[in-house]
């Protein structure tokens, strides 16, 4: 389906949330896709920064597919892929399963994810990687208006592994309250919790 302006319209229980927030990701370049070759192309960057071990295109595919509003990329002006943003809208079952560590992001169980009519009861930052200057700071910039301006109202959790990733993690804490809480899930290999996009030891990053 490539870009999915069209979808922007869902109407759920985060319908003006998700128009805000593909407004921002639109001005930054940013549009929705359930595309498994642009899924790929975007993971490529991840797997080149993080060095590997992320979850299948096809996984990200089925989960964007349940939620529609998982996976965003940035094309450049030639068509090619120069960043991704990939973020897990848990329902209230996906938050208990977090908060009890049954959560699983490196193979997420689809009933842990919000569907059409849902609202998210937390945001969990799956991924987040751009291979140029101009698209990093657009990524972060898209990333940090979303967080104030549409999703300010729930619990957000993250696992930096760069100092960028924690730098830009810390600027979305708490923007509306306690309500709003950053969690910070810990630099472990033992916690399943912590499996993100794949691998035993995948990880969150924003580079």
């Amino acid at each position: 389906m490539g870009y999915q302006k069209e979808r922007f319209g869902i109407e759920d229980g985060d319908a003006d949330r998700n128009c805000k927030l593909r407004s921002i990701f639109a001005n930054g370049g940013f549009y929705s896709t359930n595309d498994l070759s642009d899924i790929q192309a975007g993971l490529d960057i991840g797997d080149d920064t993080l060095g590997g071990g992320l979850v299948s295109a096809k996984i990200v595919q089925a989960c964007e597919d349940r939620t529609q509003r998982c996976f965003y990329v940035r094309k450049a002006q030639d068509g090619t892929i120069e960043g991704f943003i990939a973020l897990l809208y848990l329902n209230a079952q996906g938050f208990e399963a977090l908060m009890t560590g049954r959560l699983r992001p490196g193979a997420p169980d689809l009933n842990h994810l919000t569907q059409e009519g849902e609202a998210a009861r937390a945001l969990y930052v799956w991924c987040l990687a751009a291979r140029t200057e101009a698209s990093k700071r657009a990524l972060v910039k898209a990333v940090t208006l979303a967080r104030r301006k549409a999703f300010n109202h729930i619990p957000i959790f993250a696992r930096p592994v760069s100092r960028e990733g924690r730098m830009m993690t810390a600027a979305l804490d708490a923007p509306n309250g306690p309500a709003s809480w950053l969690g910070w899930i810990p630099q472990t290999q033992d916690n399943e919790v912590l499996g993100n996009l794949g691998g035993e030891n995948g990880r969150i990053a924003a580079e």
